[in-house]
């Protein structure tokens, strides 16, 4: 057996001693491999004991799903991270070198992920100050959806559309954010374009009786709404309609179709975009011009009812 294990090892390390001294090692520590065994695989039921408590403490104090999910990965790494290393002291593998090599090997590491430890500490800073949790819907720039989680470097928002964006956490701390989640009530910005040739008296008063009429608008009696604006093709009318925030699209979606029926019932222009060109023709008897004028609705291109001429 041994001059097999002199002729393998011969083969594989150069050296005819390296496993048969592996070999007498394994015997002479087999008691503390077993052990080492034992302690990590009762280790890894205690971490999942550990990490349940925690959810169980967690959801007592009223934390969040994202902030629960995070905190949990936290220590089932370190807890784990701590179990390898008793193991290893416990077959007699010094430690104290492996956390020496392990601080140079994380301050490498750090310094080489600059970025992702601030994202890291970001996520901390918002399981800490809570400006948004799981479930809230938010917008960031341009991306607006509910928050699924929070990781340890980046958040998951999932969109409308059922996309998921994973933001970095240190862009959510270094912009604003908007949280419509914290508020009870908001305000729908609506505005209305309406054609210079109709009375504007008269559809502000068709649109205060739309918003009557809807019981989930809080604000009918005291609403702000006028003339915002006198734009290049049409008159426009703004208001501002206060709304429980669970009821926002809905009631958005409702006045919108309410207003369309109510204009074309009442005659009421909405209007599209409009030229009024000036055409000049000239009288090639006399030399005379004669100037003409059209309206192109939605085009440049002048229109001639005399192209003769």
């Amino acid at each position: 057996m041994s001059d097999l294990l002199n002729r393998a090892s011969e083969l594989l390390f150069k050296d005819a001693n390296v496993l048969v001294q592996l070999r007498d090692w394994f015997f002479s520590q087999a008691g503390n491999i077993l052990l080492a065994l034992i302690i990590f695989w009762v280790g890894r039921y205690a971490i999942k004991w550990v990490k349940t408590f925690a959810v169980r403490i967690m959801t007592k104090a009223s934390y969040d799903s994202a902030a629960m999910s995070f905190i949990t990965q936290i220590i089932n790494y370190a807890l784990l991270v701590g179990l390898i290393l008793i193991c290893l002291n416990q077959i007699g593998v010094p430690t104290t070198s492996f956390v020496a090599a392990f601080g140079a090997f994380g301050l490498g590491i750090g310094l080489a992920l600059q970025n992702n430890l601030s994202n890291l500490a970001s996520g901390l800073l918002i399981l800490i100050f809570k400006p948004f949790r799981a479930g809230h819907v938010i917008q960031v720039g341009d991306t607006v959806g509910s928050v699924k989680s929070i990781q340890f470097m980046y958040t998951i928002i999932t969109t409308k559309d059922q996309k998921n964006v994973y933001i970095p956490n240190s862009i959510l701390t270094s912009q604003a954010i908007t949280n419509i989640a914290y508020t009870h009530e908001r305000v729908i910005p609506f505005v209305f374009d309406i054609g210079y040739n109709n009375n504007h008296h008269e559809a502000i008063k068709i649109l205060k009786n739309i918003f009557a009429a809807d019981k989930r608008v809080l604000n009918p009696k005291n609403m702000e709404i006028g003339i915002s604006e006198f734009g290049d093709n049409s008159v426009r009318i703004a208001a501002y309609a206060r709304v429980k925030s669970k009821d926002f699209l809905d009631v958005q979606y409702g006045i919108m179709s309410d207003v369309k029926d109510a204009f074309d019932k009442y005659g009421i222009d909405i209007p599209y975009p409009q030229r009024v060109v000036y055409l000049q023709n000239v009288d090639n008897s006399t030399g005379e011009i004669k100037g003409t004028k059209k309206k192109a609705s939605g085009t440049d291109v002048a229109i001639d009812d005399n192209p003769e001429s």
